[in-house]
């Protein structure tokens, strides 16, 4: 792994189950860690959904292989929120790939 290359600085965001005095179940996000990673975009195209324009973008993480995510976790990058689908740790280079999608709520 080259770390000039991790540029940017992104979240972990872990959700968590809170109980309110309702009884409702609300998923809340915290932050659990902060680590530099390398960006790059891979697609994004524009499609109606519903009566509604949505913008979907696919990102890549290229990050240390200590840091702690697992596929439920959520990256924010930029003020933006990224679904993870994908975590992949390349053993030859010493790095974690976490291939992700932007959340549109």
């Amino acid at each position: 792994m080259i770390a000039g290359r991790l540029n940017e600085v992104i979240n972990i965001l872990t959700p968590t189950e809170v109980i309110n005095e309702y009884g409702e179940r609300k998923t809340t996000l915290t932050k659990t860690y902060t680590t530099r990673a390398r960006v790059e975009y891979n697609n994004g195209s524009r499609r109606n959904e519903n009566d509604e324009i949505v913008f979907d973008y696919s990102k890549t993480f290229t990050t240390y292989p200590y840091v702690p995510v697992v596929e439920t976790s959520v990256i924010e990058w930029q003020k933006k929120q990224y679904r993870i689908l994908t975590i992949e740790y390349r053993r030859e280079y010493n790095e974690l790939i976490i291939n992700t999608e932007l959340i549109n709520e």
